[in-house]
């Protein structure tokens, strides 16, 4: 029986899921649901859980595009966020209703991950047996990205800021200029994450560069304290229990090669350690070089995957 996530028990559907995944993939119930219907984006048409005497069989979360929340989607693309179930043959049937659903609304690819509020930037290269039903089903691989992390106990900056920079938390009043600098910058996906997280957990959530007063770049930096996680700090249960992420960062164009982007991050990180974080991630990138420069390591691989539905 098939039945939609109005009255999911998100607690049973996590529980699930971590005898689905890796370890190092285990979220909670409240992850989930912030990850699924709490979520904007979130297709309850298309989303569903498989139910037999009972018991959980299997559960998808589909997601639709965000191109009405911000600029930049493709708005005949849907996104696969997740899938789970415990015979292969649950998830061929329940991949085999979303494809219908999706081709007869006129989608013409489902891209695995990478949604709003996403858990996955790609599918996990250690996560065989995903890769295995994706690749049978149809998706076809494309570029790869990372998660990096680094043990924060042992931090210490070592890049001064520039002369004129001023690097802070963003505080209340500085609101307005973070939002110029995104029109300005990074109009897209990063100014509607970040405003959102600021309205869920308050200024205090963006670092900033600060050049004469004006707004020049942002960090968005997690920790503990944070209602709802995003990115990279989906992954909190493997963390540990004082965990941090960091990131989206990115500086205005005109600064970059400078100096001012690595100080950037080198003093938001020295503010993370401050707030007691002993682990952070830094997700979904390939700048493996850049972020390795203050000791991060990759420690999750994703390969993107998509589907075309166009047939």
């Amino acid at each position: 029986m098939k039945r939609s996530f109005q009255s999911a028990d998100f607690d049973r559907l996590a529980y699930f899921w971590n005898g689905f995944a890796p370890e190092k993939y285990w979220i909670d119930g409240e992850q989930l649901r912030l990850n699924t219907v709490d979520s904007p984006a979130f297709d309850w048409g298309a989303s569903c859980i498989l139910e037999g005497d009972g018991e959980i069989l299997g559960f998808v979360s589909v997601k639709k595009a965000a191109s009405k929340l911000y600029k930049g989607p493709d708005k005949d693309v849907a996104h696969l966020s997740m899938i789970a179930y415990c015979e292969s043959q649950y998830g061929v049937d329940l991949m085999a209703e979303v494809k219908r659903l999706l081709a007869n609304r006129g989608c013409t690819r489902l891209q695995f991950g990478q949604d709003t509020r996403h858990f996955f930037p790609g599918c996990p290269t250690d996560f065989h047996a995903l890769t295995s039903f994706l690749t049978v089903e149809g998706f076809l691989a494309g570029g790869e990205a990372v998660d990096l992390e680094r043990d924060m106990t042992d931090y210490v900056n070592a890049y001064p800021v520039p002369d004129g920079d001023e690097m802070r938390v963003v505080e209340q009043a500085d609101l307005p200029a973070l939002n110029e600098f995104f029109d300005r910058e990074f109009p897209g996906r990063w100014k509607y994450d970040t405003s959102k997280k600021v309205e869920i957990e308050g200024p205090r959530c963006v670092y900033g560069l600060f050049i004469g007063g004006r707004l020049e770049g942002f960090a968005l930096i997690q920790d503990s304290s944070n209602k709802a996680p995003i990115g990279g700090a989906v992954w909190h249960k493997s963390l540990g229990k004082n965990w941090g992420a960091l990131g989206a960062i990115g500086v205005a164009k005109h600064l970059r090669g400078r100096g001012s982007g690595i100080a950037l991050l080198a003093s938001a990180l020295e503010e993370q350690k401050a707030r007691g974080v002993e682990r952070c991630i830094i997700d979904w990138t390939g700048l493996i070089d850049f972020y390795g420069k203050v000791g991060f390591v990759p420690t999750r691989r994703y390969t993107s995957m998509s589907l075309s539905l166009g047939d």
